[in-house]
Protein backbone atom coordinates (compact mmCIF):
# COMPACT_ATOMS: atom_id res chain seq x y z
CA UNK A 1 0.00 0.00 0.00
CA UNK A 2 3.17 2.38 1.10
CA UNK A 3 4.24 1.91 -2.48
CA UNK A 4 0.82 2.46 -4.19
CA UNK A 5 0.02 5.87 -2.55
CA UNK A 6 3.21 7.15 -1.31
CA UNK A 7 5.96 6.61 -4.01
CA UNK A 8 5.42 9.00 -6.74
CA UNK A 9 5.56 11.43 -3.75
CA UNK A 10 8.62 9.72 -3.03
CA UNK A 11 10.53 8.67 -5.67
CA UNK A 12 11.47 12.63 -7.32
CA UNK A 13 12.95 13.01 -4.18
CA UNK A 14 15.01 9.99 -3.14
CA UNK A 15 16.44 10.52 -6.59
CA UNK A 16 17.29 13.93 -6.27
CA UNK A 17 19.40 12.83 -3.03
CA UNK A 18 20.86 10.42 -4.94
CA UNK A 19 22.09 12.27 -8.08
CA UNK A 20 23.29 15.25 -5.24
CA UNK A 21 26.52 13.96 -5.86
CA UNK A 22 26.55 14.68 -9.16
CA UNK A 23 25.13 17.66 -8.70
CA UNK A 24 27.38 18.76 -5.63
CA UNK A 25 30.09 18.43 -8.08
CA UNK A 26 28.38 20.24 -11.28
CA UNK A 27 27.41 23.33 -8.95
CA UNK A 28 28.99 25.18 -6.71
CA UNK A 29 27.63 25.82 -3.19
CA UNK A 30 26.54 29.45 -4.53
CA UNK A 31 25.32 27.86 -7.48
CA UNK A 32 23.32 25.39 -5.26
CA UNK A 33 21.82 28.51 -3.11
CA UNK A 34 20.40 30.04 -6.41
CA UNK A 35 19.04 26.69 -7.89
CA UNK A 36 17.50 26.07 -4.30
CA UNK A 37 16.01 29.13 -3.80
CA UNK A 38 14.36 29.38 -7.00
CA UNK A 39 12.89 25.91 -6.69
CA UNK A 40 11.55 27.10 -3.29
CA UNK A 41 9.44 29.84 -5.12
CA UNK A 42 8.33 27.73 -7.47
CA UNK A 43 6.95 25.35 -5.36
CA UNK A 44 5.21 27.72 -2.71
CA UNK A 45 3.51 29.34 -5.69
CA UNK A 46 2.08 25.90 -6.88
CA UNK A 47 0.89 25.32 -3.25
CA UNK A 48 -0.81 28.87 -3.32
CA UNK A 49 -2.61 28.36 -6.97
CA UNK A 50 -3.63 24.72 -6.06
CA UNK A 51 -6.19 26.43 -3.34
CA UNK A 52 -5.78 23.15 -0.85
CA UNK A 53 -7.70 21.57 -3.28
CA UNK A 54 -6.02 17.75 -2.77
CA UNK A 55 -6.73 18.42 1.22
CA UNK A 56 -10.30 19.31 -0.32
CA UNK A 57 -10.65 16.23 -2.97
CA UNK A 58 -9.57 14.26 -0.29
CA UNK A 59 -11.64 15.24 2.19
CA UNK A 60 -15.24 15.35 0.35
CA UNK A 61 -14.35 12.07 -2.06
CA UNK A 62 -15.79 9.50 -0.04
CA UNK A 63 -19.18 12.09 1.48
CA UNK A 64 -20.88 9.72 -0.32
CA UNK A 65 -18.67 6.41 -0.89
CA UNK A 66 -20.95 4.43 -2.44
CA UNK A 67 -21.66 6.43 -5.62
CA UNK A 68 -19.58 6.57 -8.19
CA UNK A 69 -21.41 10.02 -10.20
CA UNK A 70 -20.47 12.14 -6.66
CA UNK A 71 -16.70 11.15 -6.77
CA UNK A 72 -16.43 11.40 -10.81
CA UNK A 73 -17.72 15.24 -10.04
CA UNK A 74 -15.73 15.99 -7.11
CA UNK A 75 -12.50 15.03 -9.65
CA UNK A 76 -13.92 16.46 -12.69
CA UNK A 77 -14.49 19.48 -10.74
CA UNK A 78 -11.50 19.60 -9.03
CA UNK A 79 -9.30 18.70 -12.33
CA UNK A 80 -11.12 21.93 -13.76
CA UNK A 81 -10.46 24.59 -10.96
CA UNK A 82 -6.75 23.30 -10.87
CA UNK A 83 -6.50 23.73 -14.68
CA UNK A 84 -8.19 27.39 -14.72
CA UNK A 85 -5.90 28.65 -11.46
CA UNK A 86 -3.02 26.96 -13.33
CA UNK A 87 -3.54 28.97 -16.29
CA UNK A 88 -4.11 31.77 -14.52
CA UNK A 89 -1.34 31.79 -12.72
CA UNK A 90 1.06 30.94 -15.60
CA UNK A 91 0.17 33.68 -17.76
CA UNK A 92 0.94 36.32 -14.79
CA UNK A 93 4.09 34.51 -14.24
CA UNK A 94 5.26 34.64 -17.56
CA UNK A 95 4.25 38.32 -17.95
CA UNK A 96 5.45 39.56 -14.76
CA UNK A 97 9.15 37.33 -14.96
CA UNK A 98 11.25 40.69 -15.98
CA UNK A 99 9.94 42.43 -12.80
CA UNK A 100 10.28 39.32 -10.64
CA UNK A 101 13.99 39.10 -11.66
CA UNK A 102 14.29 43.24 -11.04
CA UNK A 103 13.11 42.59 -7.82
CA UNK A 104 15.03 39.41 -6.69
CA UNK A 105 18.55 40.09 -7.84
CA UNK A 106 19.90 36.33 -6.97
CA UNK A 107 17.57 35.31 -9.99
CA UNK A 108 18.53 37.82 -12.64
CA UNK A 109 20.08 35.68 -14.99
CA UNK A 110 17.22 33.64 -15.56
CA UNK A 111 14.35 35.49 -16.52
CA UNK A 112 13.95 33.26 -19.61
CA UNK A 113 13.69 30.34 -17.28
CA UNK A 114 11.02 31.88 -15.36
CA UNK A 115 9.24 31.84 -18.57
CA UNK A 116 9.67 28.60 -19.24
CA UNK A 117 8.54 27.23 -15.60
CA UNK A 118 5.40 29.39 -16.35
CA UNK A 119 4.43 28.09 -19.95
CA UNK A 120 4.46 24.42 -17.38
CA UNK A 121 3.24 25.85 -14.78
CA UNK A 122 -0.67 24.22 -15.09
CA UNK A 123 1.38 20.79 -16.00
CA UNK A 124 2.48 20.66 -12.27
CA UNK A 125 -0.97 21.44 -10.28
CA UNK A 126 -3.52 18.95 -12.77
CA UNK A 127 -1.12 16.38 -12.33
CA UNK A 128 -1.47 16.88 -8.57
CA UNK A 129 -5.13 16.51 -9.23
CA UNK A 130 -5.36 13.26 -10.30
CA UNK A 131 -2.20 11.82 -7.96
CA UNK A 132 -4.55 12.75 -5.51
CA UNK A 133 -7.69 11.06 -7.10
CA UNK A 134 -6.09 8.02 -7.93
CA UNK A 135 -4.64 7.81 -3.97
CA UNK A 136 -8.63 8.76 -2.67
CA UNK A 137 -10.01 6.01 -5.07
CA UNK A 138 -7.25 3.39 -3.46
CA UNK A 139 -6.04 2.74 -7.09
CA UNK A 140 -2.51 1.06 -5.89
CA UNK A 141 -0.98 0.11 -9.64
CA UNK A 142 -1.58 3.19 -10.78
CA UNK A 143 0.40 5.00 -7.94
CA UNK A 144 3.37 2.47 -8.82
CA UNK A 145 3.12 4.05 -12.93
CA UNK A 146 2.89 7.63 -11.07
CA UNK A 147 6.25 5.74 -9.61
CA UNK A 148 7.73 5.10 -12.63
CA UNK A 149 7.12 8.13 -14.61
CA UNK A 150 8.62 10.32 -12.18
CA UNK A 151 11.50 8.05 -11.45
CA UNK A 152 11.93 7.96 -15.44
CA UNK A 153 11.54 12.26 -15.64
CA UNK A 154 13.48 12.24 -12.22
CA UNK A 155 16.52 9.89 -14.03
CA UNK A 156 16.60 10.81 -17.38
CA UNK A 157 16.56 15.23 -16.31
CA UNK A 158 19.54 14.82 -14.31
CA UNK A 159 21.63 12.61 -16.82
CA UNK A 160 20.92 14.61 -19.93
CA UNK A 161 20.31 18.45 -18.27
CA UNK A 162 23.01 18.39 -15.58
CA UNK A 163 25.52 15.41 -16.51
CA UNK A 164 25.49 15.52 -20.69
CA UNK A 165 24.86 19.18 -21.15
CA UNK A 166 26.07 20.73 -18.33
CA UNK A 167 23.36 23.40 -17.98
CA UNK A 168 24.30 23.74 -14.04
CA UNK A 169 20.94 25.58 -12.24
CA UNK A 170 18.55 25.42 -15.44
CA UNK A 171 19.63 21.87 -15.56
CA UNK A 172 18.23 21.79 -12.06
CA UNK A 173 15.03 23.45 -12.69
CA UNK A 174 14.30 21.75 -16.11
CA UNK A 175 14.32 18.34 -14.30
CA UNK A 176 11.37 18.66 -12.52
CA UNK A 177 9.63 20.20 -15.22
CA UNK A 178 9.99 17.58 -16.90
CA UNK A 179 9.13 15.02 -14.13
CA UNK A 180 5.87 17.19 -14.07
CA UNK A 181 4.89 16.60 -17.38
CA UNK A 182 5.73 12.75 -17.20
CA UNK A 183 3.44 12.40 -14.07
CA UNK A 184 0.65 14.44 -15.81
CA UNK A 185 0.66 12.26 -18.76
CA UNK A 186 0.70 9.00 -16.88
CA UNK A 187 -2.45 10.70 -15.19
CA UNK A 188 -4.70 11.29 -18.39
CA UNK A 189 -3.73 7.99 -19.43
CA UNK A 190 -5.15 6.23 -16.19
CA UNK A 191 -7.42 8.78 -14.04
CA UNK A 192 -9.32 9.94 -17.07
CA UNK A 193 -12.15 7.80 -15.99
CA UNK A 194 -12.39 9.78 -12.93
CA UNK A 195 -12.66 13.01 -14.31
CA UNK A 196 -16.50 13.65 -13.98
CA UNK A 197 -18.20 16.37 -15.92
CA UNK A 198 -17.77 19.71 -13.25
CA UNK A 199 -20.64 20.27 -10.96
CA UNK A 200 -21.05 23.86 -9.97
CA UNK A 201 -22.55 22.52 -6.67
CA UNK A 202 -19.67 20.35 -6.03
CA UNK A 203 -16.74 23.07 -7.45
CA UNK A 204 -18.49 25.59 -4.95
CA UNK A 205 -17.91 22.82 -2.27
CA UNK A 206 -14.64 22.16 -2.87
CA UNK A 207 -14.16 26.22 -3.30
CA UNK A 208 -15.45 26.37 -0.25
CA UNK A 209 -13.22 24.35 1.39
CA UNK A 210 -10.25 25.01 -0.22
CA UNK A 211 -10.58 28.83 0.46
CA UNK A 212 -10.60 27.92 4.80
CA UNK A 213 -7.38 26.44 3.71
CA UNK A 214 -6.17 29.23 1.95
CA UNK A 215 -4.76 30.89 4.11
CA UNK A 216 -2.96 27.98 5.39
CA UNK A 217 -1.30 27.85 1.89
CA UNK A 218 0.09 31.32 2.10
CA UNK A 219 1.34 31.02 5.49
CA UNK A 220 2.86 27.29 4.19
CA UNK A 221 4.39 29.95 1.43
CA UNK A 222 5.99 32.37 3.81
CA UNK A 223 7.07 29.55 6.25
CA UNK A 224 8.99 27.56 3.00
CA UNK A 225 10.44 30.50 1.10
CA UNK A 226 10.51 33.47 4.27
CA UNK A 227 13.80 31.95 5.59
CA UNK A 228 15.64 32.39 1.85
CA UNK A 229 14.13 35.83 1.23
CA UNK A 230 15.44 36.99 4.72
CA UNK A 231 18.71 35.04 4.16
CA UNK A 232 19.42 36.41 0.62
CA UNK A 233 19.98 40.16 1.88
CA UNK A 234 22.34 39.42 4.99
CA UNK A 235 24.50 36.13 4.25
CA UNK A 236 26.26 35.21 0.74
CA UNK A 237 25.57 32.79 -2.37
CA UNK A 238 27.64 30.56 -1.02
CA UNK A 239 26.23 30.84 2.60
CA UNK A 240 22.40 30.41 0.89
CA UNK A 241 23.95 27.29 -0.67
CA UNK A 242 25.39 25.59 3.01
CA UNK A 243 21.61 26.36 4.23
CA UNK A 244 20.30 24.73 0.91
CA UNK A 245 22.42 21.78 1.15
CA UNK A 246 21.70 21.33 4.94
CA UNK A 247 17.93 21.68 4.24
CA UNK A 248 18.39 18.96 1.69
CA UNK A 249 20.07 16.57 3.75
CA UNK A 250 17.72 16.93 6.08
CA UNK A 251 14.92 16.26 3.73
CA UNK A 252 16.22 12.93 3.75
CA UNK A 253 13.79 12.24 6.98
CA UNK A 254 10.71 13.47 4.51
CA UNK A 255 11.82 11.48 1.79
CA UNK A 256 11.76 8.28 4.58
CA UNK A 257 8.49 9.40 6.14
CA UNK A 258 6.26 10.52 2.57
CA UNK A 259 5.26 7.44 1.54
CA UNK A 260 3.94 6.70 5.22
CA UNK A 261 1.74 9.62 5.18
CA UNK A 262 0.57 9.44 1.74
CA UNK A 263 -0.61 6.11 2.22
CA UNK A 264 -1.89 6.45 5.88
CA UNK A 265 -3.87 9.48 5.10
CA UNK A 266 -6.65 8.18 2.55
CA UNK A 267 -7.14 4.68 4.31
CA UNK A 268 -7.65 6.34 7.80
CA UNK A 269 -10.24 8.95 6.13
CA UNK A 270 -11.54 6.25 4.28
CA UNK A 271 -11.83 3.67 7.15
CA UNK A 272 -13.40 6.50 9.79
CA UNK A 273 -16.57 5.79 10.42
CA UNK A 274 -15.97 1.95 10.90
CA UNK A 275 -15.80 0.22 14.41
CA UNK A 276 -12.78 0.66 16.31
CA UNK A 277 -11.06 3.01 13.21
CA UNK A 278 -10.46 5.60 16.10
CA UNK A 279 -8.41 3.09 18.38
CA UNK A 280 -6.70 1.66 14.76
CA UNK A 281 -6.22 5.68 14.26
CA UNK A 282 -4.66 6.62 17.74
CA UNK A 283 -1.72 3.70 17.22
CA UNK A 284 -0.62 4.22 13.94
CA UNK A 285 -0.46 8.11 15.58
CA UNK A 286 2.08 6.33 18.27
CA UNK A 287 3.75 4.48 15.14
CA UNK A 288 4.34 7.92 12.92
CA UNK A 289 5.93 9.52 15.67
CA UNK A 290 8.08 7.12 16.83
CA UNK A 291 9.24 6.57 13.23
CA UNK A 292 10.42 10.33 12.37
CA UNK A 293 11.68 10.85 15.94
CA UNK A 294 13.97 8.04 15.12
CA UNK A 295 14.71 8.98 11.25
CA UNK A 296 15.29 12.76 12.87
CA UNK A 297 18.06 11.65 15.05
CA UNK A 298 19.84 8.75 12.77
CA UNK A 299 20.14 11.59 10.24
CA UNK A 300 21.18 14.66 12.32
CA UNK A 301 23.81 11.91 14.07
CA UNK A 302 25.28 11.32 10.82
CA UNK A 303 24.91 14.67 9.26
CA UNK A 304 28.27 14.76 8.66
CA UNK A 305 28.77 11.31 7.14
CA UNK A 306 26.18 11.81 4.95
CA UNK A 307 27.34 15.09 3.83
CA UNK A 308 30.85 12.98 3.03
CA UNK A 309 29.31 10.87 0.40
CA UNK A 310 26.81 12.56 -1.30
CA UNK A 311 28.64 15.96 -1.68
CA UNK A 312 32.37 17.24 -1.90
CA UNK A 313 34.60 19.17 0.86
CA UNK A 314 33.01 22.41 0.06
CA UNK A 315 30.14 21.57 1.62
CA UNK A 316 30.97 19.96 5.13
CA UNK A 317 30.06 23.30 6.63
CA UNK A 318 26.56 22.89 6.47
CA UNK A 319 26.91 19.88 8.83
CA UNK A 320 25.67 21.65 11.89
CA UNK A 321 22.29 22.64 10.58
CA UNK A 322 21.44 19.19 9.23
CA UNK A 323 20.05 17.98 12.48
CA UNK A 324 18.54 21.06 13.64
CA UNK A 325 16.58 21.47 10.44
CA UNK A 326 15.41 17.97 10.57
CA UNK A 327 13.24 19.15 13.01
CA UNK A 328 10.93 20.39 10.59
CA UNK A 329 9.82 17.06 9.38
CA UNK A 330 9.81 15.70 13.19
CA UNK A 331 7.55 18.40 13.41
CA UNK A 332 5.52 17.91 10.16
CA UNK A 333 5.21 14.13 11.56
CA UNK A 334 2.64 15.34 14.42
CA UNK A 335 1.57 17.53 12.01
CA UNK A 336 0.02 15.02 9.78
CA UNK A 337 -1.10 13.29 12.86
CA UNK A 338 -3.34 16.20 13.83
CA UNK A 339 -4.12 17.33 10.32
CA UNK A 340 -6.17 13.56 9.63
CA UNK A 341 -8.14 14.37 12.88
CA UNK A 342 -8.88 17.60 12.08
CA UNK A 343 -10.16 16.39 8.41
CA UNK A 344 -11.95 13.61 10.40
CA UNK A 345 -13.57 15.86 12.26
CA UNK A 346 -14.63 18.55 9.31
CA UNK A 347 -12.40 21.10 11.17
CA UNK A 348 -10.42 22.70 8.15
CA UNK A 349 -10.06 25.83 9.62
CA UNK A 350 -8.38 24.97 12.76
CA UNK A 351 -5.81 23.96 9.77
CA UNK A 352 -5.69 27.26 8.54
CA UNK A 353 -5.43 29.31 12.33
CA UNK A 354 -2.95 27.29 13.08
CA UNK A 355 -0.55 27.52 10.18
CA UNK A 356 -1.16 31.56 10.11
CA UNK A 357 -0.26 31.35 13.92
CA UNK A 358 2.79 29.13 12.64
CA UNK A 359 3.70 31.78 9.84
CA UNK A 360 3.47 35.15 12.11
CA UNK A 361 5.80 33.68 14.60
CA UNK A 362 7.95 32.56 11.66
CA UNK A 363 8.19 36.03 10.14
CA UNK A 364 8.71 37.89 13.37
CA UNK A 365 11.76 35.37 14.28
CA UNK A 366 13.33 36.52 11.16
CA UNK A 367 13.18 39.80 11.74
CA UNK A 368 14.71 39.25 14.83
CA UNK A 369 17.38 36.72 14.42
CA UNK A 370 18.67 36.31 10.93
CA UNK A 371 20.51 40.06 10.90
CA UNK A 372 22.26 38.85 14.04
CA UNK A 373 22.70 35.14 13.76
CA UNK A 374 22.79 34.72 10.24
CA UNK A 375 22.23 30.81 8.85
CA UNK A 376 21.35 30.05 12.89
CA UNK A 377 18.94 32.54 13.23
CA UNK A 378 16.71 31.26 9.82
CA UNK A 379 17.34 27.44 11.53
CA UNK A 380 15.77 28.61 14.69
CA UNK A 381 13.00 30.28 13.39
CA UNK A 382 12.31 28.17 10.70
CA UNK A 383 12.08 25.42 13.22
CA UNK A 384 9.89 27.20 15.66
CA UNK A 385 7.83 28.45 12.96
CA UNK A 386 6.87 24.71 12.18
CA UNK A 387 6.79 23.61 15.98
CA UNK A 388 4.31 26.41 16.49
CA UNK A 389 0.95 25.37 14.12
CA UNK A 390 1.19 21.70 15.87
CA UNK A 391 1.03 23.10 18.90
CA UNK A 392 -1.92 25.62 18.09
CA UNK A 393 -3.86 22.93 16.36
CA UNK A 394 -3.34 20.21 18.69
CA UNK A 395 -5.54 22.75 21.40
CA UNK A 396 -8.28 23.30 19.01
CA UNK A 397 -8.54 19.45 18.57
CA UNK A 398 -8.45 19.13 22.47
CA UNK A 399 -10.98 21.54 23.04
CA UNK A 400 -13.42 20.91 19.97
CA UNK A 401 -12.49 17.32 18.81
CA UNK A 402 -10.71 15.29 21.46
CA UNK A 403 -8.60 12.42 20.19
CA UNK A 404 -6.92 10.45 22.86
CA UNK A 405 -3.29 11.11 21.72
CA UNK A 406 -0.78 10.23 24.21
CA UNK A 407 0.41 13.64 23.95
CA UNK A 408 2.31 13.60 27.07
CA UNK A 409 4.38 10.29 26.43
CA UNK A 410 4.73 11.66 22.81
CA UNK A 411 6.35 15.20 24.41
CA UNK A 412 8.68 12.93 26.55
CA UNK A 413 9.74 11.17 23.54
CA UNK A 414 10.60 14.41 21.52
CA UNK A 415 12.33 15.77 24.66
CA UNK A 416 14.56 12.37 25.06
CA UNK A 417 15.16 12.12 21.17
CA UNK A 418 16.54 16.02 21.86
CA UNK A 419 18.97 15.42 24.29
CA UNK A 420 20.28 13.02 22.33
CA UNK A 421 20.37 15.12 19.44
CA UNK A 422 22.53 17.79 21.56
CA UNK A 423 24.42 14.77 22.60
CA UNK A 424 25.55 13.87 19.18
CA UNK A 425 26.89 17.28 18.47
CA UNK A 426 29.79 16.78 21.43
CA UNK A 427 31.27 13.42 19.73
CA UNK A 428 34.39 14.63 18.71
CA UNK A 429 36.01 14.02 15.67
CA UNK A 430 38.02 10.61 16.21
CA UNK A 431 38.65 7.75 14.97
CA UNK A 432 36.36 6.90 12.08
CA UNK A 433 35.21 3.68 13.22
CA UNK A 434 34.67 4.79 16.88
CA UNK A 435 32.86 7.87 16.14
CA UNK A 436 30.59 5.59 13.94
CA UNK A 437 30.52 3.30 16.99
CA UNK A 438 29.31 6.32 19.74
CA UNK A 439 26.70 7.59 17.41
CA UNK A 440 25.02 4.23 17.08
CA UNK A 441 25.08 3.92 20.68
CA UNK A 442 23.16 7.11 21.58
CA UNK A 443 20.82 6.12 18.60
CA UNK A 444 19.72 3.43 20.55
CA UNK A 445 19.00 4.92 23.61
CA UNK A 446 15.74 6.40 21.73
CA UNK A 447 14.15 2.61 20.72
CA UNK A 448 14.66 1.83 24.60
CA UNK A 449 13.21 4.89 25.66
CA UNK A 450 10.06 4.82 23.46
CA UNK A 451 9.38 0.67 25.31
CA UNK A 452 10.32 2.37 28.68
CA UNK A 453 7.59 5.39 27.51
CA UNK A 454 5.19 2.94 26.41
CA UNK A 455 4.79 4.74 23.12
CA UNK A 456 5.60 1.48 21.60
CA UNK A 457 4.05 -1.34 23.56
CA UNK A 458 5.92 -4.92 24.47
CA UNK A 459 2.79 -6.50 23.23
CA UNK A 460 3.01 -4.66 20.06
CA UNK A 461 6.87 -5.79 20.18
CA UNK A 462 5.98 -9.50 20.24
CA UNK A 463 3.16 -9.32 18.06
CA UNK A 464 5.63 -7.27 15.43
CA UNK A 465 8.26 -9.96 16.24
CA UNK A 466 6.13 -13.25 15.69
CA UNK A 467 4.47 -11.52 12.29
CA UNK A 468 8.51 -10.76 11.21
CA UNK A 469 9.24 -14.49 11.75
CA UNK A 470 6.07 -15.99 10.04
CA UNK A 471 7.15 -13.69 6.69
CA UNK A 472 10.39 -14.84 6.89
CA UNK A 473 9.53 -18.39 7.28
CA UNK A 474 6.85 -18.33 4.33
CA UNK A 475 9.35 -16.88 2.27
CA UNK A 476 11.54 -19.40 2.92
CA UNK A 477 9.46 -22.00 2.58
CA UNK A 478 8.35 -20.46 -1.07
CA UNK A 479 11.90 -20.35 -2.25
CA UNK A 480 12.79 -24.12 -0.76
CA UNK A 481 9.94 -24.68 -2.99
CA UNK A 482 11.32 -23.12 -5.63
CA UNK A 483 14.73 -24.46 -5.71
CA UNK A 484 13.21 -28.01 -5.73
CA UNK A 485 11.28 -27.00 -8.67
CA UNK A 486 13.75 -26.17 -10.52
Amino acid sequence: MVIGYGAVQWAGPFLSLIFTPIITRALTPADYGVADYLLTMVSALSTLALIALPQALLTHFNDQPETLAWQRAVVGSAYTIAATSGLIFGVLLFLFAPTLTLYLPILGPYTDLVRLIAITFVFGLTGSILTTASQAALRVRWGMVYSLASIVGTVAGNIFFIVVLRLGVTGMILTPIVTGVAVWVAGMMLARGLIGRPSPAVASILLRSGLVLLPTMMAAWVLQVSDRLFLGQYVTETQLGYYAIANRMASLVGVAMTPIYAAWQPLALAVQNQAGAMERYVAMSRYLIATVLMVGLAIGLYATEILMVLTRPAYLPAAPYVGFLAYIYVFSGFGAVFTIGAMMGKKLGAISVAVVVGAVTNIALNLLLIPRFGIWGATTATVIGYAVPQVVLFGWLARHYPIPYPIGRLMAGLGIQFILQMGGLLVPAIFFPIRILIKLGILAILPLSFVILNIITQNEIVTASRFTRKQLRLGWTKISYLGRDS
